[in-house]
């Protein structure tokens, strides 16, 4: 940083700590002062309570209501609102935001990707799930929909909880079937599993559960709920505030409690909902054009179940960005996407939906309301962090996309693709240490999916970016090799296996594989002209005159 900060009519020295408004000093505690550099460091960007807890109070364990002390003292300083502020915006349970211009302010370079797991005191305060899928024990075996619908419910309830965090289906879903249970935990780096077995027949169901501590193999908690089948949704709510206090201790508060409610719907509607998620989790155009029908089901028999419509702008949005962006599945999901925020205003799935359909709209502005929205409500809710930072890359704002995409790879630590993306927009950015860094965090969490499931065509084929810039070309096309056996048509296999061709100086057998992609008009214009990885292509007239189809 400069060694003067100015904003408004203050001036601030960081390496003296010293507060100026006009020529009269201001006196500020160490802590605040502190508090107020790394604030200054990032203006504009928010800067996560984790940071400042991390910088400020380095090797000390502290509450929050030491950082709401500095924060109360720097804006009875600079005579700021909370309500209202100039200065300092808070950022609901992210942190804080400096809000004002700032000359001579320089980003400070952060070593490293600021993303590892907790340790010691601070890795204690936080507990660690997974949800597996829960058994089918039905007579007709036939409701794997269902067992997988309820596990997912109870994972994204739970991701509400403070003090949880919580395992993504990617990679607990992974985790099927007869295992050792300790060995499970350790692989997906969890300290309590939960699982149980459904059985339902006519309108009844029957929920077992059990909550295992990963480290002795024992039961923490276990229960059978023996209900009408329209219950589904109190049994929910029912298992989630029960694993939720047994884990971090203490009653939810009111926002957790609301948060962890489902909306009710009839039975039919709801097994219309789970079905086309799991077709959307599938991937895939004939997958996603199920996932619409079943969702178009939901709501033909409950029109004013909004995470039905919320579903399915989001699968007429993947729809439109994999498989062949038709002006229909945008339009679609205009349309749903309006109504489920009509119903939901207060739904963090609604936002998101919202704001990924602007986002292909090329409505950033708009957009970015209904992510940092969704955010608000759930700011675990790594979907949201993750369509932010692709929407604002597309847009041009790389910052914010590195911000998003570093929030993102922290909400769901065995995620790669945020890392990858950040480190390809710091590349851009020129920061090529930090780069490096988030290459190869994700590359460690590549080889970790891996281990769960060698055959992840996607991990294989988007890691492969990572291993050309973490120096093992060779390796690289091994992986993409792999990932076109496995998933040929792909949209995103296709073009990332280009990729590392062109970067291994194979131009024309990059060139006719994104033919196949981009000559059909598939493709991001926006995304393609910023993506650095491409720049060795933007003299050859055959990729210009693919860029020309896209939109």
């Amino acid at each position: 940083m400069d060694p003067q900060v100015t904003f408004g009519r203050f001036r601030f020295e960081p390496a003296t700590a010293r507060l100026w408004a006009e020529d009269a000093e201001i006196k500020l505690t160490r802590k605040a002062a502190q508090v107020l550099a790394m604030l200054l460091e990032r203006p504009g960007t928010p800067v996560s309570k984790q940071e400042l807890f991390a910088q400020v109070w380095r090797g000390t364990v502290v509450g929050d209501d030491a950082l709401v002390t500095c924060i109360q003292e720097l804006r009875k300083a600079l005579g700021d609102d909370s309500r209202q502020p100039l200065y300092i915006e808070t950022r609901h349970r992210m942190g804080y935001r400096f809000a004002a211009p700032v000359a001579g302010a320089a980003h400070a370079e952060v070593p490293g990707p600021a993303i590892s797991p907790p340790t010691g005191e601070a890795a204690a305060k936080e507990s660690t799930i997974a949800v597996l899928p829960f058994a089918d024990m039905s007579e007709a075996r036939d409701q794997d929909f269902f067992c997988e619908g309820l596990a997912e419910e109870l994972i994204d309830a739970l991701t509400h909880v403070d003090g949880l965090r919580v395992a993504a289906r990617t990679s607990s879903f992974q985790l099927r079937g007869a295992h050792d249970l300790r060995d499970v935990g350790r692989k997906l780096g969890v300290g309590s599993l939960l699982e149980g077995s459904v059985r339902k027949a006519g309108d009844r169901l029957r929920v077992t559960v059990q909550l295992i501590d990963v480290s002795t193999g024992y039961h923490q908690w276990s229960e059978k709920f023996d209900r009408s089948a329209a219950d589904v949704f109190a049994v929910q709510e029912e298992i989630a505030e029960k694993v939720a206090t047994l884990l971090r201790g203490g009653a939810l508060d009111a926002r957790e409690r609301r948060a962890v409610h489902r909306q009710p719907t009839g039975l039919d509607t709801y097994e219309n909902f789970l079905r086309g998620r799991q077709r959307m989790h599938a991937w895939g155009d004939q997958p996603f054009a199920d996932a619409v029908q079943f969702y178009e089901r939901a709501i033909a028999l409950d029109a004013e179940y909004a995470p039905a419509w919320a579903g399915l702008a989001t699968t007429h949005c993947l729809r439109y960005e994999w498989c062949g962006s038709r002006a229909s599945d945008l339009e679609a999901a205009d349309r749903a996407s309006r109504i489920a925020m009509e119903l939901a205003p207060e739904l963090a799935d609604a936002h998101l939906a919202r704001g990924y359909t602007l986002s292909n709209m090329h409505r950033f502005p708009e957009a970015r309301g209904h992510f940092e929205a969704a955010i608000r409500i759930n700011p675990n809710l790594f979907d949201a962090w993750y369509y932010f930072g692709r929407a604002a890359f597309a847009a041009g704002e790389i910052e914010t996309s590195v911000e998003a995409w570093r929030h993102g790879a922290d909400v769901r630590r065995e995620d790669f693709e945020c890392p990858h993306l950040a480190g390809q927009s710091l590349r851009l950015l020129g920061r090529m240490q930090e780069s490096l860094d988030f290459y190869r965090e994700s590359m460690r969490r590549c080889e970790r999916l891996l281990e769960l499931n060698p055959h992840n065509a996607r991990v294989l084929s988007l890691g492969a970016g990572g291993l050309i810039y973490t120096g093992e070309p060779q390796r690289a096309l091994e992986w993409v090799r792999h990932a076109e056996r496995l998933c040929p048509d792909d949209m995103g296999v296709i073009i990332n296996g280009a990729l590392v061709r062109v970067h291994l100086g194979m131009k024309d057998e990059a060139l006719d594989m994104l033919e196949k992609v981009f000559g059909k008009g598939w493709g991001k214009r926006e995304w393609i002209e910023r993506d650095s990885d491409y720049d060795p292509l933007r003299n050859e007239p055959r990729f210009q005159a693919m860029l020309a189809r896209l939109k």
